[in-house]
C-alpha cells in the first residue's frame, strides 16, 4: 500500500502562492513579449511600406521619361539604400523589366533577386491591393521582408480648375527588401531581459510568500500549540498576543475560552470529589445494607424453617387424622378376619382383603407425600429424550377403560431429573384422572420447544376448577378430594422450581384444565 504524503499548512500556502505568481508571471511575460514583438515588426513593416510608397511616387517621372531619365532612377535607388536595414531597392517597368537595381554587396542577395523576378501580371494585380508583402530567409543574411508597391500614373484635364483624378495607370513597380535581423535581435534581447526580470519577480514573490505564510501560519501554529497544551492538561497555558489584527482577536477568544474551560473543569473536579465522597459513603452504606440483608435473609430462612416446621406440624396433625380412618378400617378388617376363623365366605373375604390392601396403599401414599414434601429437592439431572421419557411415564398411571390418553410429542433432548419429573407427571395425570366424570374423557399430553425452553402440556376435559380453587391450588394441605392431604401439587411446584422452571394453570368450569410446564433446555 502506498504511503500517503501529508503536507503542512505552510507548505500548501507556499505552493499555492508560488504557483499563482509563476503562472501569472508566465502569462504576463508571454503577452508582453508577444505584444512588443508584434509592435516592433509592425513598426518596421509600416516604415518599409512608407519608404516603398515614397520611392514609387518619386520614380513615376523616371519611368515615364526618356532614356536619359534612367540615371534619375539609379540615384533614387542608390539613395534609398541609405535607409536603415534596407538591403535592396529595384524599380520595374510595367512588363516586370528592372529599370534600376541597387543592392548591398552580397552575392546571396543578388542571387535571391535573380531567382525571384516579377511578372507583368503580378504588377498589374497590384492595382487592387496596392501592396504585396512576403517574408523570406536569405542565406548569410537572415529573415528579409520583401515589399512590392505599384508605380501609378494619373491623367489630368487642364481645363478643369481643380485637379481631378481622371484615370490611374500602373506603369511599374518598386520592390524593396528590409532585413529583420536587427528587429529580431532587439526582440531576442528584449525577451531575455523580460524573462530575467520575470525570474527576479518570481523569486522575490516566492520569498515574499515565505514571509507572508509565516505571518499567516505562525499564529495558527500558536493556536494549535495552545490546543495541545490544554488537551494535555495544562489549563493555565495562554496563546501569546503578538499581532494587532484578526489573529489577536482570535487569540483573545481562545484565551477566554481556555479561562472559562479552566473554571468549569475546576468546578467539575470539585463536584467529582464530592461525588467520590458520596460514592464512598454509598459503598459503605451498601455494605451495611448487604450485611443487614444477609441478616434478614438468615432470619427469613429461619422463619421459613420455622414455618415449614409449623406446616409439618399441621401436616402431622392432618396425617394423624387421615391415618386414623385407614388404620380403623384395617383394625376392623383384622377383627373380622380373626372372628371369621375360616374363609367360608370367600366373596366377603376377598372384599375385606381388597379393602385392607387399598387402605394400606392409601396410608403409604400419605406417608410418602409427607416425606417428599419435607425433604429438600436435590436434583440428579441427566440428558434424556423427551419422547421416550413421557412414553415410559404414561403406563405408570392406572387408567380405567373410559379414559384415553392422547399424545403430540415433539422430539428433542432436555436436561432434567427423571425421577423427580416422573413424580410431577404422575401427579398431574392422576389429578386429571381423578377429576374425570363417571362417563370418562380424554387426557392429552404434548411437548414443544421454543427458543431455549421446553414446554410440556397436560390437558383434560374434566369438570374444571373455579377461580377460588385456582388461587389456593399450590398451597399445602389444600385439597378438593375426599381422600388426600393436599401435598401433590405443592410437591409438583417445588420440583419445577428446583428445575428453575415454572408451571401455569388455566381452567374453566365444566370445560377442563391445562397445566403448562416450562423448563430450560
Amino acid at each position: 500500500m502506498r504511503k500517503r504524503i501529508n503536507f503542512g499548512l505552510s507548505v500548501k500556502f507556499i505552493i499555492i502562492i508560488s504557483s499563482i505568481i509563476i503562472f501569472t508571471s508566465i502569462i504576463l511575460t508571454w503577452f508582453f513579449i508577444t505584444g512588443q514583438s508584434l509592435l516592433l515588426k509592425s513598426f518596421t513593416e509600416n516604415r518599409a511600406i512608407i519608404l516603398a510608397n515614397s520611392l514609387a511616387t518619386s520614380s513615376e517621372y523616371g519611368v515615364t521619361s526618356s532614356e536619359t531619365s534612367k540615371e534619375f532612377l539609379y540615384h533614387l535607388t542608390k539613395n534609398s539604400l541609405k535607409e536603415e536595414d534596407l538591403i535592396y531597392s529595384i524599380v520595374y517597368d510595367a512588363n516586370g523589366i528592372p529599370l534600376a537595381t541597387e543592392t548591398i554587396t552580397n552575392e546571396y542577395v543578388i542571387r535571391y533577386i535573380s531567382s525571384t523576378p516579377i511578372e507583368s501580371g503580378t504588377i498589374q494585380s497590384l492595382g487592387k491591393n496596392r501592396l504585396q508583402k512576403d517574408t523570406s530567409v536569405i542565406s548569410n543574411v537572415g529573415e528579409v521582408m520583401d515589399i512590392i508597391v505599384p508605380i501609378i500614373s494619373y491623367d489630368y484635364n487642364p481645363t478643369i480648375e481643380k485637379v481631378k483624378k481622371n484615370k490611374e495607370t500602373i506603369i511599374g513597380a518598386v520592390r524593396i527588401g528590409i532585413t529583420l535581423d536587427r528587429i529580431n535581435y532587439q526582440i531576442e534581447k528584449m525577451t531575455k531581459t523580460i524573462i530575467f526580470i520575470t525570474l527576479i519577480v518570481v523569486a522575490v514573490g516566492i520569498i515574499l510568500s515565505f514571509f507572508l505564510v509565516k505571518i499567516i501560519v505562525h499564529p495558527i501554529r500558536e493556536l494549535m500549540l495552545g490546543t495541545k497544551k490544554i488537551a494535555s492538561g495544562n489549563l493555565g497555558y495562554r496563546v501569546p498576543l503578538n499581532s494587532n489584527d484578526e489573529f489577536r482577536e482570535l487569540a483573545n477568544s481562545f484565551n477566554s475560552m481556555a479561562s472559562d474551560m479552566e473554571i468549569h473543569i475546576r468546578e467539575l473536579n470539585k463536584e467529582k470529589k464530592e461525588l467520590l465522597t458520596l460514592k464512598i459513603a454509598f459503598e459503605n452504606r451498601s455494605q451495611e445494607l448487604e450485611e443487614t440483608l444477609d441478616k434478614v435473609q438468615s432470619m427469613q430462612k429461619d422463619l421459613i424453617k420455622s414455618e415449614k416446621f409449623a406446616t409439618i406440624g399441621r401436616i402431622a396433625s392432618s396425617v394423624a387424622h387421615e391415618l386414623r380412618n385407614p388404620l380403623a378400617a384395617i383394625k376392623n378388617i383384622s377383627y373380622f378376619l380373626s372372628k371369621l376363623g375360616t374363609f367360608s365366605e370367600e366373596k366377603k373375604s376377598k372384599q375385606m382383603v381388597g379393602m385392607l390392601s387399598a387402605e394400606v396403599q392409601r396410608a403409604n401414599k400419605i406417608i410418602t407425600d409427607l416425606l417428599d414434601y419435607s425433604k429438600s429437592k436435590k436434583l440428579n439431572k441427566l440428558s434424556i429424550d423427551i419422547v421416550s421419557f413421557i412414553n415410559k411415564v404414561i403406563p405408570a398411571v392406572p387408567l380405567p377403560t373410559n379414559i384415553k390418553i392422547l399424545t403430540n410429542l415433539e422430539q428433542f433432548d432436555i436436561v432434567l431429573d427423571p425421577d423427580k419429573m416422573t413424580q410431577v407427571l404422575i401427579n398431574l395425570i392422576t389429578n386429571a384422572r381423578d377429576a374425570m366424570p363417571p362417563e370418562g374423557g380424554e387426557i392429552s399430553i404434548s411437548t414443544k420447544k421454543e427458543d431455549k425452553v421446553c414446554k410440556i402440556f397436560v390437558k383434560d376435559n374434566a369438570c374444571g376448577m373455579s377461580e377460588e380453587t385456582l388461587s389456593h391450588l399450590f398451597e399445602p394441605l389444600f385439597t378438593t378430594k375426599l381422600k388426600g392431604i393436599g401435598l401433590g401439587l405443592p410437591i409438583v411446584k417445588e420440583i419445577i422450581d428446583a428445575h428453575q422452571g415454572k408451571i401455569i394453570v388455566t381452567s374453566k368450569k365444566n370445560v377442563g384444565t391445562t397445566f403448562e410446564i416450562e423448563l430450560p433446555l
